[in-house]
């Protein structure tokens, strides 16, 4: 077993790049098509429901967070990031994973009464959030099983374990249960189902050794390193969850509900590229994590390809939000489309910042992301108390989340900088290229919506920025050679440089 997997340690560094990019391809597709989903769901579910129970639900997933960075221990994470992982480890992480979910469990059945009081939320929330805390028992026995897909980087097994229990758990029981009239529930369903078909088909996937083991030097050798993951975790769920407690404490669940599917438009489309993206990076740079060079690499090139896509298409969100919220959501959520803007800009920050934080995570150095991450909470909190003080409402809560989100993201750079040296330079080039293409997008795509939405209904004027976007993306590819992020995904294999060649050639005959 040991020279097995010392074989997979030593080769597997030579077609890293290759199964990288293969890797990045799947996910990517998978997000896309995860999206497409997730944008027919929440157009279905926002005319079946109302917003107090997006509202309700919000309120009870914070208490359930609360409690699941606990709950699993960075578990997966762990898996993942070991050297070398044997038989042993993986039947005591399997029983950690389940013994950890149980008792998640019912430490949530019995603080949740105090949390709904603390919340100020309604009576009902209780039952809401015992029957979601099945999820932590589902999600605990499965933590293995996903960690070692991850491991062995079985991306298009990952990518379609992911898609068909979204489909299967929100777009089939989810929609059913709400057309049946079961209104929050029907949230609810959709959820665990999720949860239960990926558990499922994760196992069916790897089938390791179900049979439990309480070693505890296996145990303790796996979970000392997902503590440390999963403490940083629960400050990064402080943070991301602490506006939404404002919001529905002091605005009430409408508000909330307004919020809430602001920053399901926000962030769901730049979330879902960089989380798929960033579980390719993950186990890619802990096989490297011993070798300065690819790392420093790894790192520039993320840093470029990511800054460029995600703040384009942060700054496109923000000008498309009055049409792309009107079309999917329908009437009712004005206050929605005047909070995407922002709230897009402070997503396109946060998901840039995975990538120096997971090359953190990858060679140790979590101890000093959780420093960042600290101070990132705490200037939230102060942002939030001032907006409290001066009633500045739910603008003055987004901009104090944009405020905070531009700390933490300097944090990391000029961390990194001291972590692999001279990086800083290349890193503010490689952002000055991309807040140009940023804001070059926003005006034209905002100035197509302006033009012909004077002559035609929000549909089609949503069509029309979405034809200039996709446009302005295809441009990039072709005539972008000079913007490094290009460069960097054409040499990683990341765009498929035959068919950029066969274009150009197309063009030059014309």
């Amino acid at each position: 077993m040991s020279g097995s997997a010392e074989a997979v340690r030593n080769t597997l560094p030579e077609r890293l790049t290759s199964t990288t990019a293969k890797g990045l391809r799947w996910t990517l597709l998978g997000t896309v098509a995860t999206f497409t989903a997730q944008s027919a769901y929440s157009a279905v579910m926002s005319r079946l429901l109302v917003p107090s129970d997006f509202g309700l639900l919000a309120i009870a997933m914070i208490v359930l967070r609360f409690v699941s960075y606990f709950a699993h221990g960075g578990i997966s994470s762990a898996v993942v990031q070991r050297t070398l992982l044997g038989a042993r480890e993986i039947r005591a992480t399997f029983t950690t994973g389940i013994a950890s979910g149980l008792i998640a469990y019912a430490v949530l059945w019995v603080l949740v009464p105090f949390a709904v009081e603390f919340l100020g939320a309604p009576p009902r929330m209780t039952s809401v959030c015992r029957v979601l805390a099945l999820t932590f028992v589902i999600s605990g026995a499965a933590s293995t099983a996903t960690g070692l897909l991850r491991r062995s980087m079985r991306y298009r097994t990952i990518v379609l374990i992911e898609f068909g229990s979204y489909v299967a758990g929100y777009c089939a029981i989810g929609i059913i249960s709400a057309l049946a009239g079961s209104g929050v529930w029907s949230l609810v369903y959709a959820a665990i189902g999720q949860s239960g078909v990926m558990a499922l088909w994760s196992y069916a996937s790897t089938r390791h050794d179900i049979r439990p083991l309480f070693d505890r030097e296996a145990m303790k050798a796996v979970s000392s390193f997902g503590a440390k993951v999963s403490f940083v975790g629960f400050l990064e769920f402080l943070t991301i969850s602490i506006d939404n407690i404002l919001v529905g404490k002091y605005a009430g669940m409408d508000a909330l509900g307004q919020y809430n599917r602001a920053m399901l438009i926000a962030v769901l489309p730049l979330h879902q590229i960089s989380t798929a993206v960033s579980k390719v990076l993950f186990p890619a740079l802990s096989r490297i994590q011993l070798d300065p060079g690819r790392l420093r690499s790894a790192y520039l090139d993320s840093i470029s390809m990511t800054t460029l896509l995600f703040l384009p298409m942060a700054a496109a969100m923000g000008a498309i939000a009055d049409n792309f919220v009107q079309v999917l959501l329908g009437g009712g959520w004005s206050t929605t489309a005047l909070l995407v803007p922002m709230l897009a800009a402070a997503a396109a920050l946060h998901v840039v910042a995975y990538f120096p934080a997971s090359l953190a995570e990858a060679i140790g150095r979590v101890p000093q992301k959780a420093v960042i991450e600290f101070l990132h909470l705490s200037t939230l909190l102060l942002g939030a108390g001032i907006v409290m003080v001066v009633d500045a409402g739910l603008l003055g809560l987004v901009a104090a989340v944009l405020l905070s989100r531009i700390l933490q993201h300097a944090l990391y750079l000029v961390w990194m900088d001291r972590v692999i040296p001279g990086s800083l330079r290349q890193v503010w080039n490689a952002y000055a290229q991309s807040i140009v293409m940023a804001v070059a997008i926003a005006l034209t795509v905002a100035g197509v919506g302006r033009a012909v939405g004077e002559i035609a209904p929000p549909p089609v004027a949503l069509a029309a920025q979405l034809i200039t976007v996709g446009a302005a993306g295809v441009c990039a590819l072709l005539c972008g050679r000079f913007l490094r992020g290009i460069r960097v995904a054409q040499e990683r294999a990341l765009i498929p440089t035959t068919l950029i060649k066969r274009n150009r050639r197309a063009a030059a005959c014309e």
